[in-house]
């Protein structure tokens, strides 16, 4: 989903958590937890995920969204 899409649904109280991920490439990407579980990632307006270089640049998308705090995913 779209930044714009997650900002709705935060501010719908349907997002629980923010995470960000490694990515299988390379650099991390940034999920949310819905409030009916599963994740839902952030991507582009083609529907493509959004890969960022470093965990800071990541964790700005999450606090874009709404989220105050994020949880970082351990690499292993």
């Amino acid at each position: 989903m779209t930044l714009t899409e997650l900002k709705h649904l935060y501010a719908d109280q349907d997002l629980v958590e923010a995470l960000i991920e490694p990515s299988i490439n390379s650099g991390y990407i940034v999920e949310f937890r819905h409030r009916h579980g599963g994740l839902v990632p952030l991507t582009d307006i083609s529907g493509s995920e959004q890969c960022y270089g470093d965990v800071d640049s990541a964790t700005q998308q999450a606090f874009e969204v709404g989220f105050q705090q994020v949880r970082i995913a351990d690499e292993y």
